[in-house]
């Protein structure tokens, strides 16, 4: 009687205890859950912070800007009047491959009065004002300009949002292995997208601003008068020039007149014949009219 009754204990106490062990992995199970979730959820402020953290070691960067080489875009614009633009186009090509650079377009047009080209360099940054120095003693100078633009903050900038939203992508894809409802796995799979992309577009223009600073632009135009004009105040150079000019214009103008007659001769000869046929029928009608008076 007794050992049953020690049977029956050890029954129930085993049964109790299977029973508070399910409880305890269903509750394990949720808590894990919850975690991920929470985590999940938590991941705004964390990257917040993790910003602030990133804004402020950005801070302590820019206290120390001066001792650091600056990220600036320098572009050039040159205009020049030359005397022989195939000489000074080619004089241009062997200072850009002696200077490192390299033509990104180039093109010429030409008119009655003159031809102008132009040629637009990209140049190492280094060397840029060494190179638009020779430049501007090639020939006569029309026109020259030179703009720089310091994006040193702006490259920082991108460099911590880079930072940061990389930190952001490590955790998503750490939260990710852990996510068991499909739900959570989806609004990871969504964050993780974004983070991506935005991390693309700052690596873009990192690159971009990498590109503009190391090499510089320069537009060059050049210019080659046709018509050489007389010096102001000389009064001999200019009787000469107006006699040229007064015999070139005559010239023009006869050799005009010639390609018009000749334009127009097929006409005039075919007025002629007509006219001629018209005239001998009148003769040739006045006689016959005489003929018959006469004959009357």
């Amino acid at each position: 009687m007794l050992m049953r009754r020690i049977y029956t204990l050890l029954t129930v106490l085993v049964l109790v205890a299977l029973v508070f062990s399910g409880c305890g992995a269903k509750k394990s199970g949720t808590s894990k859950s919850e975690e991920i979730q929470m985590s999940y959820a938590d991941q705004p402020v964390q990257s917040t912070s993790a910003a602030r953290s990133v804004s402020n070691s950005m801070e302590m960067t820019k206290g120390s800007l001066e001792s650091m080489d600056r990220k600036v875009i320098k572009n050039g614009e040159i205009q020049l009047e030359v005397k022989d633009l195939k000489h000074t186009a080619n004089q241009i090509f062997t200072m850009i491959k002696e200077y490192g650079g390299y033509i990104q377009s180039s093109s010429t047009r030409n008119n009655e009065r003159q031809i102008f080209s132009e040629i637009v360099v990209k140049v190492p940054s280094s060397r840029f004002e060494e190179f638009f120095g020779r430049l501007k003693q090639i020939d006569k100078l029309i026109y020259d300009s030179i703009s720089t633009q310091d994006v040193t903050e702006e490259y920082i900038d991108n460099q911590a949002r880079l930072k940061v939203l990389k930190a952001q992508e490590e955790r998503l894809v750490a939260l990710m292995d852990k996510a068991q409802k499909i739900e959570d796995l989806l609004k990871i799979e969504n964050e993780l997208s974004r983070i991506r992309n935005e991390i693309e577009q700052i690596h873009g223009r990192i690159n971009f601003l990498d590109k503009a600073t190391s090499f510089s632009t320069v537009n060059i135009g050049i210019k080659q008068p046709l018509v050489s004009h007389p010096a102001a105040g000389g009064i001999v150079d200019g009787i000469f020039y107006n006699l040229k000019d007064g015999w070139g214009t005559f010239f023009k103008l006869v050799v005009d007149t010639v390609q018009a007659i000749a334009w127009l001769s097929p006409f005039i000869i075919l007025a002629a014949i007509i006219i001629l046929i018209v005239k001998k029928n009148k003769k040739w009608g006045t006689f016959i009219n005489f003929w018959k008076k006469d004959k009357k």
